[in-house]
């Protein structure tokens, strides 16, 4: 047994070097920088098994590949002589440790600090009141990926349209604890950052039967107030416990790939699943079901088309000819495909004429990770917004005017803020009331209220916001586990 350790340990330690080297440059390559409780989190919940199967054959070649260097540096390390041998390894630590520098971000510098705690306004202690006309219906879509740059006539027309209709509050930056599809769903519905709890402690199996369970969320209070809540995917459910989010806070009806499969809705074999224009379509029929008791509705979408390394075009959208696209063409199709379907859908929802008052708030989910279609410098890169848009309808089918802030002037104010804001502000523009903590929630401002109260990041800037929210919080963590 001991003969047979040092023959292994040669092995073993080249392949956790070079795994770790080449788990980085896949990051990298497809899904871009990652934080600390990013990969944590995904470490925590997996779901790999429901992600794009292109993804999953990515991640066997590189594993695959791994296998294969392995065998060769150990090869050749068993024939080098010793000072060049001592010269590979320190290549190759070097290597590994400038690689994880370059992918896993992890910029928290006082670990006893804990924002959240110091800021955090709890929706549960607040008492809310109704609007006091007709309650309105709220359609809330979240796009992949989907910076503003994104929107612009050549890629985006409709969207593009749209935007002269209804209200742009400046600049929605995406800050840690946000930055990947299922932290920014958390971080706009909870207005806190989503952050990794239980890993490698006694509460790692309880942590992945339970989402945020003691805190209260935009559509725990909608619920308790009245709406109904259904999710509207293409992916997974299961993935990344997305699910189990859901269903902790109040949406009661959820559908991803497989509940669009049980309703005999075709879904491509390969992606993500349910493309947009046809989960668009479906969306857009269920919500034609009878209302239960006549109560409001919120209606929520995740968009999947524009997801990364290059996107996914809808069949039949654009496409012409045979020749193979380039990543840019086909991110630029994916997007022209995701917009028409998105834009039909607010048309039709903004012109029902049933006498309830319609409610749409558009946004990117994160930043693209990836410089597709990006011909900028670094700065402009790490400055980059969401798409982020308000319109309303007065329930008779017409669109009503724009509440973009202004100026003392009169001139269009443009706010810095970030997901934790719209809990507030969407609730605010719903009609509904709250105190003792008026037009905040979470960690959150409303940017509708009208003393036009400083958020989190006009107060600490982007960096410095960071710095704090990616320190891990006692708070956030007694949220988790406590019931309400």
């Amino acid at each position: 047994m001991r003969a047979v350790l040092p023959v292994l340990a040669l092995p073993a330690l080249v392949f956790v070097l070079v795994g770790l080297f080449a788990s980085c440059l896949f990051l990298r390559n497809y899904l871009g920088p990652v934080t600390l409780s990013q990969l944590l989190y995904h470490l925590q919940y997996g779901g790999m098994d429901y992600a794009d199967p292109r993804m999953l054959w990515r991640a066997l070649r590189y594993g695959a590949g791994t296998l294969l260097l392995t065998a060769l540096l150990c090869g050749l390390l068993r024939r080098m002589r010793p000072w060049v041998r001592k010269l590979v390894w320190g290549g190759l630590l070097a290597g590994v440790a400038l690689s994880v520098t370059a992918t896993v971000e992890s910029p928290c510098e006082d670990p006893e600090l804990d924002l959240i705690a110091a800021d955090y306004v709890d929706p549960a202690a607040q008492r809310f009141e109704r609007p006091a006309g007709p309650m309105p219906d709220l359609l809330l879509v979240f796009m992949e990926s989907l910076d503003q740059r994104f929107v612009q006539a050549r890629w985006m027309p409709q969207l593009s349209k749209l935007g002269t209709d209804g209200t742009d509050f400046g600049h929605l930056y995406t800050l840690n604890g946000a930055n990947w599809t299922v932290g920014g769903l958390f971080s706009t519905l909870c207005g806190l950052p989503l952050q990794p709890v239980g890993l490698m402690s006694r509460h790692a199996l309880e942590y992945a039967t339970r989402f945020f369970d003691g805190g209260t969320c935009l559509t725990d209070v909608l619920a308790r107030e009245g709406w109904s809540l259904s999710f509207y995917g293409g992916a997974s459910l299961k993935f990344a416990g997305k699910g189990l989010f859901l269903e902790r806070h109040g949406v009661t009806r959820r559908f991803g790939r497989e509940q669009w499969q049980q309703r005999g809705v075709p879904v491509p074999e390969q992606g993500w699943g349910l493309l947009d224009a046809a989960l668009a379509e479906q969306a857009w029929q269920d919500m034609q079901r009878p209302r239960e008791d006549g109560r409001p509705r919120v209606s929520l979408m995740l968009t999947v088309n524009t997801h990364g390394p290059n996107g996914t075009p809808d069949p039949g959208c654009g496409q012409g000819g045979t020749a193979p696209l380039s990543d840019n063409e086909q991110m630029a199709l994916a997007l022209d495909c995701s917009d028409r379907a998105v834009a039909r859908l607010v048309r039709r929802f903004l012109a029902q004429a049933d006498g309830r008052p319609k409610l749409v708030w558009l946004q990117g989910d994160h930043v693209s990770p990836l410089p597709l279609l990006f011909d900028g410098s670094e700065d402009q890169w790490k400055a980059r917004d969401l798409f982020q848009l308000l319109l309303r309808a007065d329930g008779q089918g017409h669109v009503l005017p724009s509440l973009t802030p202004r100026d003392e002037n009169g001139s269009p104010t443009e706010r810095q803020y970030s997901h934790f804001d719209v809990f507030a502000t969407l609730l605010d523009a719903m009609g509904l009331r709250w105190s003792p903590a008026s037009h905040r929630l979470g960690l959150g401002v409303s940017l509708l209220a009208p003393e036009a109260p400083a958020t989190l990041l006009e107060r600490e800037g982007v960096a410095a916001s960071n710095r704090r929210l990616s320190c891990p919080s006692p708070l956030f963590h007694r949220l988790w586990f406590s019931d309400r």
